[in-house]
């Protein structure tokens, strides 16, 4: 891969990109699937991973609630992968989530060593029931899903965060 690797935010010009890399992953039942009118609605979400001309990555930070976002359609290119993308992504997401004034951030994955490494740490996925019932409710694996709710807590100024709960702590 020549060049560095660039963080921005997701432009139309990317749809095909970003639809042949999230489907793909879909297509193998590691992700929901996106059509195109569902990217576009929430091409504001995405952020992309570019080096020398190519996309190689994305992630979406989606709100949730007041205070609550989640990481999403994580992928990155088959060819990519283990270079540090997937992680330069959701470190850039967790940035503009504080940007945004989430307290915590939510991931369902599969791959809980990774987002460990990332500083989440596992909660219970009855958290998040209006997540569930609006986006698994449509996931073919939803009676039998094998995905890991993870949390992180999202960090303030010292100031800001005087008689609140401590950053380990989830309620």
């Amino acid at each position: 891969m020549n060049g560095a690797l660039t963080l921005r935010k997701a432009q139309p010009s990317d749809m095909a990109t970003l639809l042949a890399l999230i489907n793909g992953y879909a297509s193998r039942g590691l992700l929901l699937p996106r059509t195109e009118a569902s990217l576009r609605e929430r091409l504001d979400d995405f952020t992309v991973a570019e080096q020398g001309g190519r996309l190689l990555g994305c992630g979406a930070l989606s709100e949730l609630g007041p205070g609550l976002g989640e990481v999403r359609s994580l992928a990155v290119a088959e060819d990519a992968a283990g270079l540090g993308i997937g992680h330069a992504v959701v470190d850039h997401l967790f940035e503009e989530a504080k940007g945004r004034g989430f307290r915590e951030v939510i991931a369902l994955t599969r791959r809980q060593s990774f987002f460990e490494r990332l500083g989440f740490a596992v909660t219970e996925r009855e958290r998040f029931v209006d997540k569930l019932r609006v986006d698994c409710a449509a996931c073919p694996k939803n009676v039998c899903c094998d995905e890991i709710a993870m949390v992180r807590r999202v960090s303030v100024s010292s100031a800001a965060t005087a008689g609140s709960t401590p950053a380990g702590a989830f309620r």
